[in-house]
């Protein structure tokens, strides 16, 4: 799957998940700033497992920083979906996430969530650069520094949710490249080979369930479309009712 599908679909599942208005689940409720922000928080989650990949969207997104860390961890889980695209990347993720999102330093008598902020200000960039909001090394930084900090200071309380956000992106995005051509380790580092390989259940252990073909094909833009139009729905919706509790609190 494409960058900006992934993108969509992670930021559509927290949406999907948190939001209290029609056509959202509201599983797990929060207030609609918290709905927002973590939206795109875990858009930007949806492209954390491709950080295995040098020359992808992540590479580009902060750079040099970004490039650093891509050829790193691509070279320590062995290449492109590898390590990152299993169960254990995901539980990695969501343990990393967990562990920085504690770390707080004091400032100004307060204490400033340095940990949540640093992963929002990379989540950001991840998600603005795979939706083309930021071109160039200069507007990728403006942007990401400015919303991880909009983030921190409206949404405070991420020591919780933001791990949740994190999970729940790097298992869209597992779901996501299960459901083209190519398939996904699910299993890594075990890869059992098939009795009788099928598209399903590949040699090289890969799972999959090519609904949407090949990444990049003209199933996954579709779908991709509509999964933009729920999210320009829920958060719509979302928006207007932070409007209103704010107005009914004056």
């Amino acid at each position: 799957m494409m960058s900006h599908a992934h993108a969509t679909t992670g930021a559509a599942a927290w949406l999907a998940v948190t939001a209290t208005v029609p056509w959202a689940l509201g599983w797990m409720p929060l207030p609609p700033s918290e709905v927002l922000a973590g939206a795109v928080v875990t858009a930007g989650a949806a492209l954390l497992l491709d950080a295995d990949h040098h020359a992808g969207t992540i590479a580009r997104s902060l750079p040099p920083v970004s490039r650093w860390v891509t050829r790193g961890l691509g070279k320590l889980s062995g290449g492109h979906r590898h390590a990152t695209h299993s169960l254990v990347g995901v539980v990695g993720a969501g343990l990393l996430a967990r562990l920085l999102a504690a770390v707080r330093v004091p400032v100004g008598g307060e204490e400033f969530q340095l940990g949540a902020w640093f992963i929002i200000v990379l989540l950001v960039a991840y998600a603005a650069k795979a939706l083309r909001l930021t071109r160039g090394w200069l507007s990728s930084w403006a942007v990401s520094l400015a919303a991880g900090s909009a983030a921190t200071w409206f949404a405070p309380e991420t020591t919780w949710w933001l791990p949740t956000a994190v999970v729940l992106g790097c298992l869209c995005h597992l779901a996501g490249d299960a459901l083209t051509s190519e398939g996904v380790p699910l299993l890594w580092p075990l890869r059992p080979d098939p009795l009788v390989p099928t598209p399903l259940w590949r040699n090289n252990g890969h799972f999959a369930l090519p609904l949407l073909g090949s990444a990049g094909s003209k199933r996954e833009w579709a779908f991709a479309a509509v999964v933009d139009l729920y999210i320009v729905y829920v958060v719509a919706m979302t928006s207007m009712q932070g409007a209103h509790t704010v107005m009914a609190s004056l």
